[in-house]
């Protein structure tokens, strides 16, 4: 969305090469820079903001809904992950394991979905149901769907971080293949929230086919 000049590359061991453990982050000459914030502010002390044109209350907005979305969606895709059991079992573990040799490529997975229900447990959200789990993510794109209205984007026809945001956990959700379908039919509901990752998509992926052929393995993977 900034337009800035980036290649990707995958390493198995990405989560250990990331200063936080958190992956995707980002690496320019000696920084490596890791999580949405910390690469959103390293970005605009290069010049690109794309939240430049908004007011203070704007602003604030647009940071609220941007943890609203942290706080429900990003949980209820690590909850999917590794707490449902079906997912975390036919999915999850196998995959994250799969580029570790035996027996690695079972302890690591057994010590990651360990962690992982840690951290949820801590937020409150390992004790909820997966029907919980579904409520909450309804009740999240709601939120969201109305803020978006019929608008392109959240603040009108350019978009902001809020939008990044949105974008990469709403068409995680919507395209990965999960034995546990209901969480992408709750969200296919929505259909401006639909129309909105498509749009994403079309606009800042589907003229660089490099970067549309990086997302499309999501649709097979884990939530990272």
């Amino acid at each position: 969305m900034c337009s800035l000049n980036f290649t990707t590359e995958y390493r198995s061991n990405a989560e250990h090469m990331s200063p936080s453990g958190i992956v995707p982050f980002v690496q320019v000459g000696p920084f490596s820079v890791s999580e949405f914030d910390p690469i959103v502010t390293f970005v605009n002390t290069k010049g690109h903001n794309l939240s430049s044109d908004l007011n203070d209350v704007q602003r604030a907005e647009m940071k609220a809904y941007i943890a609203l979305i942290e706080n429900v969606l990003g949980n209820a895709e690590q909850f999917l992950s590794w707490a449902e059991a079906s997912n975390a079992n036919d999915v999850s573990k196998p995959r994250y394991g799969s580029v570790f040799p035996w027996p690695l490529n079972m302890i690591l997975p057994w010590r990651k979905q360990l962690a992982e229900k840690q951290r949820l447990k801590a937020l409150g959200w390992l004790e909820k149901s997966y029907e919980q789990v579904c409520n909450e993510v309804k009740t999240c794109c709601s939120a969201l769907a109305e803020k978006l209205g019929e608008q392109d984007f959240f603040f009108g026809n350019n978009p902001t971080e809020l939008d990044a945001v949105m974008f990469g956990h709403i068409f995680t959700l919507l395209t990965a293949e999960l034995p546990s379908p209901r969480m992408a039919e709750i969200i296919s509901q929505f259909v401006t929230l639909n129309a909105f990752c498509q749009r994403v998509e079309e606009r800042y992926f589907a003229a660089n086919p490099g970067v549309l052929s990086d997302l499309l393995p999501m649709k097979q993977s884990h939530f990272a």
